[in-house]
């Protein structure tokens, strides 16, 4: 019985620590700045205050490509964990 709970809840799971490691991901700024830590939170208020727009589209990109890795991650382990779905065209 545990097996097949466990499959079960193991879908919301992932969907909830995948939505909330990205919210730490940007929400890093906010932790950086409140505690004075150096981090990439410092470096972008600073590029900010400074218009380095290099330093802040880098940054940027950088934020959506884990957040777009982190989803694709969930998405992979959701055709693990539940084997109904499926690609579309898949047969």
């Amino acid at each position: 019985m545990l097996v097949h709970v466990l499959r079960n809840t193991l879908i919301p799971l992932i969907t909830v620590i995948g939505l909330e490691f990205g919210s730490t991901i940007a929400f890093a700024v906010v932790t950086e700045t409140v505690f004075a830590w150096p981090g990439a939170g410092k470096l972008i208020l600073d590029s900010i205050n400074a218009l380095d727009r290099p330093v802040i589209l880098s940054y940027l990109i950088v934020v959506v490509c884990m957040f777009v890795s982190l989803n694709l991650l969930v998405d992979i382990l959701y055709r693990f964990l539940d084997p109904r779905v499926r690609l579309e065209g898949a047969r």
